[in-house]
């Protein structure tokens, strides 16, 4: 009987003679000789090729389908975008037109107030206030600052219009420019004629710019009224410096003017939660 090899055994002499002799396997030269002899190919090649064949015809037709709908679908879609941005300028229009009437109410009542107080030199005190705290109308000299997204391109996937997301105006960006014009002197700031006070809050939400829970969009004017020299001091400020880089790396758009006529509204009245009674 002969003794079974072992496996960590060295090899012996005889099987490395054979090995060099006869390097190839004898099912090497069997496929050979078959191929040489015209014999076909095992079956199951090509059956899976034919399988190939099949799933990647299948896999196309999908997408064809699938894109034909897309394409089918895309007039609907711009239909309904269409008629939301409609009702959305709709609405904006009703708010303005209330927006305008609330200000002709409370003209009148500011009126029938400096009535009642008789006191020019209170009258005149209590105007100053209202025009320090946002709460009543300015009018003089001052900066406008316009800003606004960069230029937009093709997507080449879909093929809309789309904006880089560096080269958007931020919420951020309105808040150092509008705290930039309060540190260079301003007296009064508005955005989009969105009048700032010590209240005000400029949030992002979906995207969208909120001025005081109100969307804004843009072009995007920060006014602001202040000294002779408000011009020359906000461009020495960072948030000048960092509007001309976005200029310079993503092209925004970004001018400061100067303007002798400048008028900005007065802020909504404030909720107030508490008060107390001052002695007289």
């Amino acid at each position: 009987m002969t003794e079974p090899r072992n496996p960590y055994r060295p090899l012996s002499p005889d099987f490395l003679t054979e090995l060099f002799r006869e390097p190839l396997d004898s099912g090497y030269a069997e496929a050979a000789a078959r191929r040489a002899a015209g014999g076909s190919r095992p079956p199951g090649r090509r059956g899976g090729r034919l399988i190939t064949v099949l799933t990647l015809a299948v896999v196309g037709a999908l997408l064809a389908v699938a894109y034909q709908q897309v394409v089918a679908e895309q007039p609907s879609r711009a239909q309904v975008r269409a008629d939301l941005e409609t009702q959305i300028r709709d609405r904006q229009d009703e708010t303005q037109v209330l927006q305008d009437r609330a200000d002709t109410l409370r003209d009148e009542v500011a009126a029938l107030r400096d009535q009642q107080l008789g006191d020019p030199a209170a009258v005149r005190t209590l105007r100053e206030l209202e025009a320090v705290a946002g709460l009543g109308r300015v009018h003089g000299d001052g900066v406008v600052v316009r800003v606004d997204d960069g230029p937009a391109s093709v997507d080449p996937q879909t093929g809309e219009q789309v904006v880089d997301p560096q080269a958007r105006i931020l919420y951020r960006d309105l808040q150092d420019l509008a705290n930039a014009l309060w540190a260079a002197g301003a007296e009064g700031v508005a955005i989009n004629g969105r009048r700032l006070t010590a209240t005000s809050t400029i949030r992002s939400a979906s995207g969208a710019i909120l001025i005081d829970r109100t969307p804004v969009a843009g072009p995007y004017e920060v006014v602001a009224v202040g000294p002779d020299d408000l011009g020359d001091r906000f461009a020495a400020t960072q948030a000048a410096a960092l509007m001309e880089l976005l200029v310079q790396e993503f092209g925004i758009e970004y001018e400061v003017r100067s303007d002798s006529d400048l008028t900005l509204p007065a802020a909504a009245e404030p909720q107030l939660r508490f008060a107390t009674v001052l002695d007289p």
